[in-house]
């Protein structure tokens, strides 16, 4: 009935250092998934993608050309570097649900991001365009590391994610922090929102057992 991947990322969320009981609310666990994967993590890949497909023929706009300036993309790469190092450390120290706060808190950034240039009225304008390009660009930058981030906790999506839309031959490593996507394909479509009969008919199928 779901995905199997939403129950990881929810035990995830749940998870830190310590021996603890969990518990799993599934209103809780559905509410969860649709806000957190649903409503933030894949709204940044199909909310930014058509742009770059139907305008710019899948090319994406390199960090060095949004940035500007060499200066301006050291920065970028020193906080995507930063992040990543504090994230490593957590996933060692087995403190799941810390990671899954920062991801979220790094997919919020990017969806305020794109809510505040409204790409959507940019593309209206021909005389935008390159501004476009940047917004949408930079939002898929964002949602290639994020990706990066949350594949141990969802290596399928974070597979599709590689293969589908970044044109990947293999699935991500850590080490592609270090580097940026040029392009992306078509987007595919990612996830879908639980509906709360489908956690029904789950219960009733597995109610003698």
């Amino acid at each position: 009935h779901l995905n199997p991947e939403y129950l990881r990322y929810y035990f995830a969320a749940k998870l830190g250092a310590r021996l603890d009981d969990i518990d799993l609310n599934l209103d809780d666990f559905t509410a969860r998934i649709n806000s957190d994967l649903v409503g933030k993590y894949v709204n940044i890949a199909s909310r930014a993608a058509g742009f770059i497909t139907k305008s710019f023929e899948g090319r994406l706009a390199t960090v060095q050309e949004f940035s500007g300036n060499q200066a301006e993309y050291s920065i970028c790469m020193e906080g995507v570097r930063a992040s990543a190092h504090l994230l490593s450390e957590a996933y060692e120290a087995r403190e799941f649900s810390h990671v899954i706060r920062v991801a979220m808190k790094y997919a919020d950034g990017i969806n305020q991001y794109f809510d505040l240039h409204k790409p959507w009225d940019i593309a209206k304008d021909e005389a935008r365009r390159i501004e476009l390009w940047h917004v949408c660009s930079k939002c898929l930058h964002g949602f290639y590391i994020l990706s990066i981030f949350l594949a141990p906790i969802l290596p399928k999506t974070a597979q599709r994610v590689s293969r589908e839309l970044f044109g990947m031959t293999r699935d991500f490593v850590w080490d592609d922090l270090e580097s940026f996507p040029k392009s992306i394909n078509q987007y595919q479509h990612l996830a879908t929102r639980i509906d709360p009969k489908q956690v029904a008919a789950l219960l009733e199928e597995t109610k003698e057992s």
